[in-house]
């Protein structure tokens, strides 16, 4: 029993934590159908994706979740962007507006892999993100991870579990919301914030203003597009994808998805996490 107390005494203040921020939604895995169609469409009748079942963070991470992590982080060897207060334009918020809660903006795809790490380990989970040596993935300036299939700590979503939570899963087949263009509306203004709601100035809001998806899920369309684990090459780099519009770029629809390098921060971009739910 002494063996396993100082282990139980360091990680209850992270359970405690993952608790207070890690609010996360059940997608139930199946077969699915992903792309650029929209409308009252028969979806579960034609497929082209499976999925295993997987859980999502029902909102984008906020900066007081990423710098809570962070502080943590970085006092155990990690090494990642500082990140801001979501933004006004292209300027970060000062760190406190809404009380830390908008989506934490100006992150790298490569910060948004390492934060997963570190809030894995900080779980009790395994991360991962592997450098090139195998090993658990701790520096954000390393872009070259690939991820262990076989673990069960947070990582970014594929581009299709973005998708489908973005339809709201097997609970959007249901209700009929599954072929939206927008995560929970026809109506961009229901759920998402783009340029132009309510406001003449283009900045982020406070996660979960607006109503969710089906599924339960906030933010998917609008406030800040979301980073996935999807990419293509480039002239011999991987451009990876961020999703879902922002308070600087609307989209027309849950397909309009873009690329950046795993390098370059966005004033608008953020990201949520999923785990792989083993069963």
């Amino acid at each position: 029993m002494t063996t396993k107390l100082p282990f139980l005494l360091f990680i209850f203040p992270a359970l405690a934590l993952a608790s207070q921020y890690g609010d996360e939604v059940l997608i139930e895995g199946g077969r699915f159908y992903a792309g650029s169609v929209f409308g009252q469409h028969d979806y579960a009748a034609h497929t082209n994706v499976e999925l295993a079942d997987f859980t999502i963070m029902r909102s984008e991470v906020s900066y007081r979740l990423y710098t809570d992590v962070r502080r943590w982080a970085v006092s155990r060897g990690y090494s990642f962007g500082e990140g801001c207060n979501g933004a006004t334009f292209e300027e970060c918020l000062p760190p406190d507006e809404g009380n830390g809660m908008h989506p934490v903006t100006h992150v790298e795809w490569s910060d948004a892999a390492i934060f997963a790490n570190a809030f894995s380990e900080m779980n009790g989970l395994r991360p991962v993100y592997l450098n090139k040596d195998g090993q658990p993935a701790r520096d954000s300036a390393r872009y070259e991870f690939r991820p262990d299939r076989q673990a069960d700590g947070y990582r970014l979503p594929t581009i299709e579990e973005w998708h489908i939570a973005a339809r709201g899963g097997k609970t959007g087949l249901k209700t009929g919301s599954y072929g939206y263009r927008y995560s929970g509306s026809e109506e961009a203004k229901d759920v998402a914030w783009f340029p132009g709601n309510e406001s003449s100035s283009l900045g982020s809001i406070p996660t979960e203003r607006l109503h969710p998806n089906a599924a339960g899920l906030y933010d998917m369309s609008g406030n800040v597009s979301e980073w996935v684990y999807a990419f293509d090459v480039l002239s011999g780099i991987n451009m990876y994808y961020f999703c879902g519009g922002s308070f600087l770029l609307p989209t027309t629809s849950l397909a309009s998805c873009d690329t950046h390098s795993a390098g370059y921060a966005l004033p608008d971009t953020g990201f949520r996490l999923v785990r792989t739910h083993f069963r």
